[in-house]
């Protein structure tokens, strides 16, 4: 439905001059798993088609290149551009390391390929044409219906209730967050990894809840974190790949689950101390391992960086504690990738590239440890979210390190945190239970029951069938489980 919107959320600064009357249409498009916004917008005089930093702007003159047809008026052609959205005649052709957008626009008269570039020192954007579609349409209107509620309303997390125990031998040992995965393979298979007593670990399909795959034994310590990551370096081989980790040990491990080789087996990948966390980084299309530590004695924080090849590309250090979680934000505006961590007195943000802290976020007194980060990034301000064993979850301003709310969840420990439609945040608590915050409002407005111990890890997943899933997992619990809100 056509729109009255305050122009500074949708228009470049170039625009703000003109006149303030503009309707609009908000429609998603989707490619490799990111959804993206999409504005079709008009005012007197132009077009605008705008994707967050993105845009380009067209007068009459230029509506027969970008159509092919001939209209009357804006209001002709701004209704034939937006009916091609609403019936899904568009698809994604490629995201060129997330700083340029080409989707195509199918009309009855030929395919028409738009180009969104962003280009670093002026916001330029052109428009191209080709003849021949290289994505297929029919996959593209299924991962939209499906994802979609990632960034939209959704379901209401009010009404989530157990919907099943879904493991009957998991195995969380250390007090961490990412215990599990899920994930959705290049298969089309909705997937949950997760690690057992024997060490071993194991691959689930939660459609049929069967077993797919049993890493019997894999590490010689119990299993304390898992990462997933697909890998599309190689558009002609896509790959997801599961990272695992044994923090006695200090064993790191990479999987590539087409065919469950090993790909990567770095022994004793922290000399100093325990292997806590480790994550991905896609770093100009080379997939490196990021790990953090837990020091036996002193006061060092030692990031390092490993190649697929378990090379040690290199290491950041500084002066700190024990660093329990570590995990990355790429900031697609300024094309940058930034280290999240997560130890006893600090969450902090280092730029990867230039070795260095960026911001830390902290607050005074502030000296317990902090188990989970995650970055909200739809809104203007890019926020940091946070979980602390002293019972608070605080948002921050990413990019200036300032305090912009602080939440009180509870007296105990906060471990996992997971936001559900934008509006809520689930949290794992040290009293067993799965909180939901309002964050509107800073309440906790529901309780989740049936752990039977600390809940550490919590993750959402969109299922075709049953909407909306969130996943839980608890400290030295056999039964990871799944809520819901339908029957």
């Amino acid at each position: 439905m056509d729109s009255k919107l305050d122009i500074s959320n949708v228009t470049e600064k170039h625009i703000f001059n003109k006149p303030p009357k503009l309707e609009y249409k908000e429609y998603y498009i989707i490619h490799s798993y990111i959804i993206y916004k999409i504005i079709i917008a008009k005012n007197e005089n132009e077009i605008i088609i705008k994707c967050k930093n993105y845009m380009i702007t067209f007068n009459s003159n230029d509506l027969s290149l970008l159509t092919n047809v001939k209209f009357d008026s804006i209001e002709k052609t701004y209704e034939y551009i937006s009916n091609i959205f609403e019936e899904n005649n568009y698809l994604i052709k490629n995201i060129i390391k997330k700083k340029e957008i080409q989707f195509i626009l199918k009309t009855n008269k030929k395919e028409i390929e738009i180009v969104l570039l962003y280009k670093e020192y002026n916001n330029d954007f052109i428009i191209n044409e080709i003849n021949k579609l290289k994505i297929e349409n029919e996959k593209m209107k299924k991962e939209i219906n499906i994802l979609k509620g990632y960034h939209n309303n959704g379901s209401n997390p009010k009404d989530i209730k157990l919907l099943s125990n879904i493991t009957k031998e998991s195995y969380a040992e250390v007090d961490l967050d990412n215990t599990f995965t899920v994930f959705k393979s290049i298969n089309d298979l909705l997937y949950l990894i997760y690690s057992t007593k024997n060490k071993s670990i194991i691959c689930q399909d939660l459609n049929s809840q069967k077993i797919i795959k049993e890493l019997k034994k894999c590490h010689n310590e119990y299993i304390t974190n898992l990462r997933h990551y697909l890998d599309k370096t190689n558009i002609k081989d896509i790959k997801d790949l599961i990272l695992s980790i044994s923090s006695n040990d200090n064993n790191l491990k990479v999987w590539n689950v087409n065919n469950w080789e090993c790909i990567i087996n770095i022994p004793n990948a922290n000399k100093d101390g325990y292997l806590y966390s480790a994550c991905f980084l896609n770093n100009n299309d080379e997939i490196l391992i990021l790990t953090s530590n837990a020091i036996k004695k002193g006061n060092s924080e030692n990031i390092k960086a490993f190649d697929l090849k378990g090379k040690k590309i290199k290491e950041i250090n500084n002066s700190n504690r024990s660093t329990f979680f570590i995990d990355i934000y790429y900031d697609d505006i300024v094309c940058k990738n930034y280290i999240l961590t997560g130890n006893i007195n600090y969450v902090k943000s280092y730029d990867y590239n230039k070795n260095e802290i960026y911001r830390k976020y902290h607050e005074k007194n502030d000296n317990k440890c902090h188990g989970s980060i995650i970055i909200k990034n739809n809104e203007e301000i890019i926020k940091l979210i946070e979980s602390c064993a002293d019972g608070h979850i605080r948002i921050w301003n990413f990019h200036l390190g300032l305090l912009l709310n602080k939440i009180k969840v509870g007296d105990g420990l906060l471990y996992g945190i997971c936001l559900w439609n934008n509006n809520y945040l689930f949290v794992g608590v040290e009293d067993k239970t799965v909180k939901l915050v309002d964050l509107n409002n800073g309440l906790t407005v529901k309780y989740l029951s049936g752990h039977n111990n600390v809940v550490l890890c919590i993750k959402k997943l969109i299922h075709p069938q049953y909407g909306e899933w969130l996943i839980s997992q608890g400290y030295k619990d056999d039964k990871i489980k799944i809520w819901n809100n339908k029957n």
